[in-house]
């Protein structure tokens, strides 16, 4: 059951996500309302960047995105310092659909593997480490959550 659970509180996540998505277009993306740093954009290309890494990179498997996403989505950048043009927007819309039916099926799924241990463990900058691939999968999961409610707020004030 635990492990049913965390895939399904992923899955709601993502979904979420991908409902505040859906009427965004790349102009709206692309607007950067006073008092941020990023746009939809970068939070959706962030959000799908630290998902690949949680998921599926730290747990030893396979990345299913370009090593160039880090130029633009990694913590510490933001558009105004894009020096190439970024995948578009509904490029990452896409990318997070496809990572999410990765995560349930197929050979990344993590449902089976939430137990299994990290070899090195995982240690965030703020000194909080993670011993397991299901405390990553809750990394994540607590991170998607944080960067939807950034893009819901930017849609409210964009309109």
């Amino acid at each position: 059951m635990k492990n049913e659970l965390v895939l399904k509180q992923f899955i709601i996540a993502r979904r979420r996500l991908l409902k505040a998505l859906e009427d965004v277009t790349e102009e709206m993306a692309a607007k950067k309302p006073e008092g941020f740093n990023n746009n939809i954009h970068w939070h959706a290309g962030h959000i799908l960047s630290a998902a690949e890494q949680f998921l599926f990179r730290l747990p030893g498997g396979s990345v299913n995105i370009p090593d160039n996403y880090k130029d633009f989505f990694a913590n510490g950048t933001k558009p105004d310092d894009w020096k190439e043009t970024p995948p578009s927007f509904q490029q990452i819309v896409a990318q997070l659909k496809e990572q999410e039916a990765r995560v349930k099926d197929g050979k990344d799924s993590i449902e089976e593997r939430l137990d299994e241990t990290l070899v090195p463990p995982f240690t965030l900058r703020s000194g909080l480490r993670m011993d397991t691939v299901g405390e990553l999968i809750n990394m994540a999961i607590y991170h998607e959550g944080v960067h939807t409610g950034y893009i819901s707020a930017m849609k409210r004030i964009i309109g």
